[in-house]
């Protein structure tokens, strides 16, 4: 007995000697509290300092400005400029007159990174709006982290009438890509990462840093390895992939395995006033039985003239009775520029509210604990 226990002894001690091979780790995605930004579409290129300030801080009742969001999720779906710049950068979705939109192509897919990286706005206008805010507060302890969108590339260029064919995307590599091909797809995908990487770079901000990519598509219907490939491919340059699917959409349950690093569940409550409050609770319960964050939903009809706003307060009200505001990490949806339209409104129980969500945002539990962390 004596002699085996040396032998495991030695084989142990020699285990610890040998060289670990891992994964490649990601770099982690640590913001509470990460508001969507629509940004890139011809309705949508107005997101500079004056714009941004309304989400990196605010002004509490005592009159002491404090920090908002910490995380922001740069994303478009569609383009509805005029003639050929009427895109979608995700497939189904409608132009004004409901006709489904055409696919984007390359020069699409680089507009919108042009745009983010604009001088004076979205991440320069959040560059910016920190720094401002840095001298009444103080600098933050942390960056605010940045995770961006990336397109889906539409196998036609009519998507859903499967018509205007498969190679209309652009080039790569000295040849035209057929997305009738996943390589190729998964080609212009890594193209995209790649070109967001070198401008990130090139940028070197002092208050914003990239922490993670997100695929645009709320659903998983197909079993393409397009979003393995973009998972490995993420992982490869040590980011990880993030995912915000709809309430029971396709798939939404083996959102791990598919590789994502993190998802966010979508209770699609405040958009239907015939949606009982229950879909609150459901949503929630849904999202712990599948190890899944929380997204908080809201538009410019939170506004007293429109009648909603008490819809986003049951938001409010159902995550801290399901634990979500202490425990979850959150994303929230808030349209066009929901929270500005609060912020700006001069009806007092506007301004309430205004101030009730803000008060949500800073002073959840699970913020606090990771600033006790740093």
């Amino acid at each position: 007995m004596k002699s085996i226990r040396h032998i495991l002894t030695c084989l142990a001690a020699l285990a610890c000697m040998l060289p670990v091979w891992a994964e490649p780790k990601t770099k982690p995605f640590t913001a509470t509290d990460l508001v969507l930004i629509y940004a890139g579409g011809a309705h949508n290129r107005n997101w500079g300092v004056e714009q941004m300030k309304d989400y990196v801080s605010y002004t509490d009742r005592n009159g002491k400005e404090q920090w908002l969001f910490d995380g922001f999720l740069l994303l478009e779906i569609r383009d509805l400029g005029e003639g050929s710049a009427e895109v979608a950068f995700d497939p189904g979705h409608r132009n004004t007159d409901g006709s489904i939109l055409p696919a984007a192509t390359q020069a699409d897919w680089l507009k919108l990174i042009d745009y983010y990286f604009s001088e004076g706005q979205v991440l320069d206008a959040i560059e910016q709006a920190v720094e401002q805010a840095s001298k009444t507060i103080g600098a933050p302890a942390t960056k605010r982290q940045i995770m961006i969108s990336i397109p889906n590339p539409i196998v036609y260029k009519q998507p859903i009438a499967k018509k205007g064919g498969t190679t209309y995307w652009g080039v790569l590599e000295d040849r035209v890509l057929d997305f009738s091909d996943e390589n190729d797809r998964a080609l212009a995908c890594r193209w995209y990462i790649d070109l967001v990487l070198r401008r990130f770079k090139e940028a070197k901000f002092k208050h914003v840093e990239l922490a993670g990519f997100y695929w645009v598509t709320e659903e998983t219907l197909t079993k393409s390895p397009l979003i393995a490939d973009i998972v490995d491919y993420c992982a490869q340059k040590h980011y990880g992939l993030y995912w915000i699917p709809y309430f029971q959409a396709p798939g939404y349950e083996g959102w791990r395995e598919k590789g994502f690093v993190r998802a966010y569940y979508q209770p699609n409550y405040f958009f239907h006033s015939d949606i009982p409050y229950s879909r609150l609770e459901t949503a929630c319960a849904q999202a712990a039985a599948n190890g899944m964050e929380m997204e908080l939903e809201f538009d410019e009809s939170a506004l007293k003239k429109h009648h909603k706003g008490g819809r986003l307060r049951d938001y409010m009200r159902a995550f801290k009775e399901a634990g979500v505001w202490e425990r979850c990490y959150l994303a929230y949806y808030q349209g066009g520029k929901g929270l500005s339209a609060l912020k700006h409104s001069a009806d007092p129980e506007d301004q309430e509210l205004y101030q009730d969500f803000c008060d949500f945002v800073s002073q959840r539990p699970l913020r606090q604990q990771a600033a006790r962390k740093r």
